[in-house]
């Protein structure tokens, strides 16, 4: 698809990852409809060319509405809860795995067919002896393994692929690894929270971390080539020791925290190969894009002092 004057829709386009989608797509040349519950969250983004479109992912009507006149929909509206609480599961089933089902159909319903969900590798069966391909095991949803979230997006994308060959919809996953970016409240705020010690000792393994805008730039690739249509792909970062991703972050701040890392020698890879063919996609080094990360954020004020 050649994304010049198409209108794609954008669900949780005020999230941390929708905005960097938005301003992709935006780069591209395509018109973006930001669909969400609260158009004020990211007001900002309206003045950047966004038109936004009222909608909630259990009200299908709604979503209907917001995706008519759309040449494609981004699925990237989804719950992620870290602490444990007793409505933990109900909650994320409902997001989403309800919230797929009413995207999907909603989409459908619009006569929109070109859809780009995004998943995560949380859907994978962790290990430190291989490395991660589109092919690997996956945990099973259905019984709850891996936690609420994990849980809930292998079953959301299992459900969104089962819906896209029912509905005649041509789909594309992305499955990232852990993401930061601006406005960022999973991956950095408890990084935030520990650079607050002054001493900071910790043992460490290495975990991939891959910028919010070079995921947004792999959406943008996916819609741009159709070779993607009915492909998963992987769009990780490079494993790094989280300690040295910690370590990156404090050195950029006025106030020097001192960390000591104790490195293990393993950690959680993943291959992105197919990514890079076929949506051109790149993963900066952390050290550029939490540069960029800090410049947008301007600096966590309780870490300036």
């Amino acid at each position: 698809m050649k994304l010049k004057g198409k209108t794609i829709a954008v669900t949780g386009a005020s999230g941390m990852i929708g905005v960097y989608i938005c301003r992709s797509l935006l780069a591209a040349g395509a018109s973006v409809i930001g669909v969400v519950r609260n158009p004020a969250k990211a007001d900002f983004l309206a003045k950047e060319g966004v038109t936004f479109r009222k909608a909630d992912l259990n009200d299908p009507a709604a979503l209907t509405a917001a995706f008519q006149g759309c040449d494609a929909v981004v699925a990237n509206a989804a719950l992620y809860i870290v602490q444990k609480s007793m409505g933990a599961w109900d909650a994320h089933e409902k997001a989403n795995l309800d919230g797929t089902r009413n995207v999907m159909e909603a989409a459908q319903s619009a006569g929109v067919k070109r859809i780009v969900q995004i998943s995560t590798f949380g859907i994978y069966r962790w290990s430190v002896l291989r490395t991660l391909t589109e092919e690997s095991p996956q945990l099973n949803g259905a019984k709850r393994q891996g936690g609420a979230y994990r849980a809930t997006k292998q079953t959301s994308e299992a459900l969104a692929w089962n819906l896209a060959q029912q509905l005649k919809l041509d789909l594309t996953t992305l499955r990232p690894t852990a993401v930061y970016g601006a406005r960022d409240n999973n991956c950095l705020r408890p990084i935030y929270q520990l650079l607050r010690a002054p001493l900071l000792p910790m043992p460490s393994i290495r975990f991939p971390v891959v910028y919010a805008g070079d995921v947004a730039d792999a959406v943008t690739g996916a819609l741009a080539n159709d070779v993607s249509i009915g492909q998963a792909y992987n769009v990780g970062g490079a494993d790094i020791q989280v300690a040295e991703l910690i370590k990156a972050i404090g050195e950029r701040v006025p106030k020097k925290r001192r960390i000591f890392a104790l490195p293990l020698p393993i950690g959680i890879r993943i291959d992105n190969a197919k990514a890079a063919r076929d949506l051109g996609f790149r993963n900066r080094p952390f050290a550029e894009g939490i540069q960029q990360v800090l410049k947008e954020d301007q600096l966590p004020r309780y870490l300036a002092g």
